[in-house]
């Protein structure tokens, strides 16, 4: 299930690109890194898309549908009980008590997934990054950019080894029923 939500927003993200590259004049750039960022994790962001007819012209590309399912799943996933409900790739919500989350582990998954030292750097459109975290007391949002689904599971193991027993997934109106 979580390789079709990122195949759907991937899918989303390359026909978007194309688009936004054939009504491009100059050059132009996917998932640029920016730094100095108010409001995110270490203050780093990845701007899906930036063109530079003259002047830069970043534009993020946000998914409008995304994969549906029902009912909403519950699963013990690494020694935590784990309410997941329909969710967007570049919008996931994970509710938890965020006072739990291990700071170094977190850090280091951050640093691996955003790609911080461009070790996994490439031209091509899909560059397997994250482009986002936002992390707010009892929440942590993440845009998983084009990041592989072993981000989302990497992420789920970070969470279980920092000791987060109950945890919510969802994009929308997400409940934690599992106190």
């Amino acid at each position: 299930m979580v390789r079709r939500v990122r195949q759907k927003y991937v899918d989303h993200f390359v026909s978007a690109v194309g688009e936004l590259a054939a009504s491009s004049q100059g050059s132009h750039a996917t998932e640029v890194k920016f730094s100095n960022v108010d409001s995110f994790y270490r203050n780093f962001i990845a701007v899906d898309f930036v063109a530079n007819d003259g002047q830069p012209n970043p534009q993020f590309i946000n998914s409008d549908t995304y994969l549906k399912f029902s009912p909403d799943i519950r699963a013990e996933i690494g020694g935590m009980d784990v309410f997941i409900s329909p969710f967007k790739w570049d919008d996931v919500h994970f509710k938890f008590d965020t006072k739990d989350l291990d700071d170094d582990l977190f850090d280091e998954w951050f640093r691996t997934w955003f790609d911080i030292d461009g070790e996994r750097e490439t031209i091509e459109v899909v560059g397997n990054i994250i482009h986002s975290t936002q992390l707010l007391d009892g929440q942590l949002t993440v845009d998983f950019g084009t990041a592989e689904a072993d981000a989302f599971w990497h992420l789920l193991q970070v969470l279980s080894r920092s000791g987060v027993r109950s945890l919510a997934i969802g994009t929308d109106d997400i409940a934690q029923p599992l106190n």
